[in-house]
């Protein structure tokens, strides 16, 4: 089949890097991953289990006779709990473990750990062995914990072999009664957060970046992510059913953005929060970028998180949405000069005891002066077995989201708002769960790959009203970027991302291309124009599983071109070898090519 693509040489519309941007929800599956840190639970956080130690950690037998455990309320540095080992007898000792710690040859290791003694001093053994129960150790370090008050220790563990199974372990050698506050295991001169993982981050060059969810924001509390990181409180989440951590906090996430030019995007705890501790959010932005002598940027502040759901833990109807905006608002306005309002712009909120009641109705009627842009979170996706079908379901499910987008557009302006619209949360949701006990991923497929192709340039058409978008998620969690175990890689989302971030800020070409329709509707062959950096950029994707595409291209002089394809639905997209330049290109099943002219 052959198509023609014509470009308008009119001008076009300005469209934003901002539909470019990702989430960064710090819950259970992401706080971890962005710590260079190598160990699960290092603060000992609770409940305690039949043994009497911190869930994460092991003890080394079985047997309890020479020692006891316990993790004892209070005894933390910032009041949480803290570990105690208590060993009885000589010759005998008590070992705090942990399994499935990934070690690599020749890597050095640092382990930092808080302990106090009581009575009087003790030996503690910190090593890392393979699991084998009578193999010899990789290496051993012996420390002596001589303070009755909380105190920083610190060994070198040198890596002989490679070992994706090893076990780190901190031994008691008694008699002695040790506490350990926290225990932390990381690469040497490395002591927050992920530096190869920074390292990618920055390559992105992301516009904005949503912090700290999400649903996770409704029971986040900005204050605990600052200050001393080995002070920072492990909390429990109601939201996710398991711990929050602040080791990557308020304070990691701003300086981030400021190093790598990433425009903040917060969103406001409205639940267990309050407007003077939202205000204080806001002034803590400005006084931070006033003491480093930095011009503040513009920031968004997003009122809340999905407050129209049921399953959102401060659901509530929109009455009583606009009274937390006239509480909030005026305070983060007061508190950041640059603010930038960001509202929830759902049709309905999903009743509970009450009927479903109209929801952006009432904040367009009743508060339409106190935000700039109103936003939706829309997710899609369907299982298809039939290969076609499946692609076909991934391009209708872009243009769904369009449509929603263009109502939300036509009431804004039917109501006299002149507000943009955001797209604050989407991706192509398929098999993710919270009870498969895999981290909550999507896999790393073509459907995906053209779903996010398709709402790339669909975001980009809705120029100017469209400002903003996020990505769910950056990293891990149906990310773009994945952290296992220390091993950095990327998806092929991230190597799509790569391909379409350098033409935004751009002024998108309008594009004829005329072809039959696929099936309900949809597009087979889909067609993108951008102005950008002193080029015209051309993407031309084939989203069919089972049918070439032959496209004839206007008479402009080639710069460059880039190929993306996978082998099949369940593949991921590749980068692989481009097309020559010449007056037409063929379009092999599920691919994309990027032309510059």
């Amino acid at each position: 089949m052959t198509y023609r693509v014509e470009i308008s040489e009119g001008q076009g519309v300005s469209v934003s890097a901002g539909i470019m941007g990702s989430n960064l929800e710090m819950g259970i599956f992401t706080n971890r991953v962005l710590l260079s840190e190598r160990l699960d639970n290092p603060k000992f956080a609770g409940p305690e289990g039949p043994s009497g130690i911190a869930p994460g950690w092991l003890p080394r037998g079985l047997h309890y006779g020479p020692g006891q455990y316990k993790l004892v309320q209070g005894m933390g540095m910032n009041g949480g709990e803290a570990q105690l080992v208590l060993v009885y007898a000589d010759r005998s000792s008590g070992s705090l473990l942990q399994t499935g710690r990934k070690i690599k040859a020749g890597e050095r290791l640092e382990a930092e750990i808080w302990a106090m003694v009581r009575h009087q001093p003790a030996t503690i053994e910190v090593s890392l062995r393979p699991l084998a129960a009578s193999a010899p150790d990789y290496c051993v370090q012996q420390l002596k914990i001589d303070s009755a008050y909380w105190k920083k220790y610190t060994v070198v563990l040198d890596c002989p072999a490679s070992d994706p199974e090893a076990v780190f372990v901190v031994a008691v050698q008694g008699p002695g009664a040790v506490y350990f506050d926290q225990i932390h295991l990381r690469p040497l001169n490395e002591p927050g957060v992920n530096q190869e993982l920074q390292e990618l981050i920055n390559s992105l060059e992301l516009p904005n970046l949503r912090f700290p969810g999400g649903c996770t924001s409704v029971s986040y509390h900005w204050r605990k992510g600052t200050g001393p990181v080995h002070l920072r409180e492990v909390c429990q989440d109601p939201v996710n059913k398991g711990r929050l951590e602040y080791d990557f906090g308020f304070e990691e996430y701003l300086e981030m953005c400021c190093k790598h030019g990433i425009q903040p995007f917060l969103a406001i705890n409205i639940g267990t929060g309050t407007p003077d501790e939202a205000g204080e959010w806001a002034q803590y932005c400005t006084d931070w970028y006033s003491q480093r002598g930095i011009e503040p940027p513009v920031i968004y502040f997003q009122m809340g998180n999905e407050h129209y759901g049921r399953w959102e833990l401060a659901h509530m109807d929109a009455a009583m949405y606009v009274q937390a905006l006239q509480a909030f608002v005026p305070r983060v306005r007061q508190g950041y000069a640059k603010a930038r309002i960001v509202v929830l712009g759902e049709p309905i909120s999903i009743g509970v005891w009450q009927p479903d009641s109209l929801w952006r109705e009432e904040v367009l009627k009743e508060a339409k002066e106190l935000f700039d842009v109103i936003s939706l979170n829309r997710y899609k996706g369907q299982w298809h077995v039939e290969p076609e079908k499946q692609m076909i379901n991934a391009a209708d499910s872009a243009q769904k989201i369009v449509t929603d987008l263009r109502e939300l557009i036509a009431d804004c302006r039917k109501h006299g708002s002149s507000a943009r619209v955001a797209l604050t949360e989407w991706n192509y949701w398929t098999t993710a769960s919270h009870w498969d006990g895999k981290d909550f991923y999507e896999p790393d497929d073509v459907r995906h790959g053209m779903f996010y192709v398709g709402m790339i340039q669909a975001l980009a058409r809705l120029a100017p009203d469209m400002e903003v978008a996020n990505y769910y998620h950056l990293i891990n969690i149906m990310g773009m970027v994945r952290n296992d175990n220390s091993e950095i890689s990327e998806t092929s989302i991230a190597k799509l991302y790569r391909l379409y971030r350098p033409v935004f800020p751009g002024e998108m070409v309008p594009v004829k291309l005329e072809q039959p329709e696929w099936e309900d509707g949809a597009q087979m062959v889909d067609a993108f124009a951008i102005r950008s950096k002193g080029s015209l950029w051309l993407y031309l994707s084939n989203r069919s599983s089972c049918r070439s595409a032959k496209v004839e291209l206007p008479s402009l002089e080639w710069r460059s071109a880039n190929k993306m394809s996978a082998k099949d639905t369940n593949s991921p997209m590749e980068i692989t070898e481009p097309p020559s330049a010449g007056a037409a290109v063929e379009l092999p099943p599920l691919s994309l090519i990027r032309i510059e002219f």
